[in-house]
């Protein structure tokens, strides 16, 4: 807004210049000119303080945006010998993700005629950036490939990872998928329509969270400090649908086409992971978390050469797996670290004598990331309390008759010898009892 007014104050100041210049009179040219300095002055003024009546309204939110962050992180959750924050309040990371998919599909129709089918995703690349401020994180990312290229494959995600439990929740779209089958002469390529939508749900829940840390390795939110291993437990939902184009209808050894395969599946497992901190620098991490599919729901839609359609719904009297496994290593140094990591997930189900389906998907990822100690502001440390003034009087009145009795009860014992000392004390107590306080009272005056 600033630039535009700005401009526009310039603008107009050339135009009256030339103006100017076309008359004859130099002290009309110097009157314009000075007028729109006045004026251009005058806008930059007024914006000046409506941005500086604006600030402190800014900084007080700031500040109580900042001091719910303070109450939120002196809860101490974890061993701070073992995971700790960073003690920078910014973390910014750079990151290149690579992702990938592939899919076989097997399956036998009511002649016994067997089906392979292989499909696989081209890989994607996307660059973004990762801030987090005091644990709160924000991402951006965008992929080359689909700025340059026609390729609409989309894939967005919603993570939460914390030292306890942590949530994944993603949504893809990809439309680039390459497929081929082996007939019995040649190798036939599918049509480019095969496409898949997927949505996936997936939680975990870590035992030893107050001393094993997963967000250290995969958002560098937290630091490891020492090596420690812990138990987990995971549930993951996935629903999706992938169409196969295919125009195997030229081919007469062909029985039936495949043209959707409907997935549903729920499992719940567990597994083991472990971070190692090795030296000074360098932090290893890898994990492997096996699971059961307690439900599933797949269904594979063909189409014989009659055009009739026929569904084949997956046999689940057997036990199907889904394996999620993690690796990663961090090399970091003063305020800077680098690192890679990878996720690498693989279902089977079904049986290869009806209808089976294997699954793998995989992502890598290479981040170079640094911390910067910043303060929003800077908070005015509490005054000590002040006593009252006649509290601190009577107190310091006190403490000197404390002094003078103590001095004056040394002096006496040191002059007098220890014989007359006794003497008085046993014949006459009264006097030396009477005596003592008068005489500090003196030394006082003095």
């Amino acid at each position: 807004m600033l630039l535009s007014l700005v401009s526009c104050v310039a603008w107009a100041e050339k135009t009256y210049q030339v103006v100017a210049d076309s008359t004859d009179t130099d002290t009309t040219k110097t009157t314009l000119l000075e007028r729109l300095q006045e004026k251009k002055e005058q806008i930059i003024q007024n914006i000046q303080e409506k941005i500086d009546s604006l600030k402190p309204k800014a900084e007080e939110a700031m500040i109580k945006a900042d001091s719910i962050l303070d109450v939120r992180n002196a809860k101490i959750t974890t061993d701070t010998f073992y995971v700790a924050r960073p003690q920078e309040t910014w973390t910014f990371r750079a990151k290149v993700d690579g992702f990938g998919e592939m899919m076989h599909l097997r399956s036998v129709d009511k002649g016994g005629t067997v089906g392979n089918y292989y499909l696989n995703a081209d890989p994607k690349i996307t660059i973004g950036i990762m801030a987090n401020y005091r644990g709160i994180s924000a991402a951006f990312s965008l992929s080359p490939s689909k700025i340059l290229s026609d390729i609409s494959d989309m894939m967005s995600a919603i993570n939460y990872y914390s030292n306890t439990f942590g949530i994944d929740i993603t949504f893809e779209k990809v439309n680039s998928f390459r497929g081929r089958t082996p007939l019995e002469s040649h190798t036939h390529k599918l049509s480019s329509a095969t496409n898949m939508r997927q949505f996936a749900l997936t939680g975990y829940y870590v035992f030893n969270g107050k001393k094993f840390s997963l967000p250290a390795v995969f958002n560098s939110t937290w630091v490891q400090k020492r090596s420690a291993g812990s138990f987990l437990v995971q549930a993951a939902f996935n629903t999706g649908r992938v169409k196969i184009g295919s125009d195997l209808e030229t081919d007469a050894s062909v029985a039936s086409i495949p043209e959707r395969i409907d997935m549903n599946s729920l499992a719940i497992g567990g597994g083991y992971g472990y971070n190692l901190v090795a030296g000074k620098h360098w932090l290893l991490h890898g994990t492997a978390q096996p699971s059961i599919m307690v439900w599933q729901n797949y269904k594979l839609h063909t189409t014989d050469r009659n055009g009739n359609e026929e569904v084949n719904k997956m046999d689940t009297s057997h036990i199907n797996f889904f394996l999620v496994g993690r690796i990663g290593a961090i090399y970091s140094w003063d305020r800077y670290f680098i690192g890679l990591t990878s996720v690498i997930q693989h279902s089977k189900s079904g049986k290869d004598s009806d209808f089976a389906l294997r699954d793998t998907q995989w992502q890598v990822r290479a981040f170079f990331g640094w911390r910067v100690h910043t303060k929003l502001h800077r908070r005015p440390e509490p005054k000590p309390k002040r006593r009252s003034t006649t509290r601190r009087r009577t107190t310091t009145t006190q403490r000197t008759t404390a002094t003078s009795q103590a001095k004056k009860t040394t002096t006496q014992q040191v002059k007098k010898p220890a014989t007359q000392q006794t003497k008085k004390t046993t014949t006459t107590p009264k006097k030396t009892t009477t005596t003592t306080p008068k005489k500090p009272a003196t030394t006082t005056k003095k």
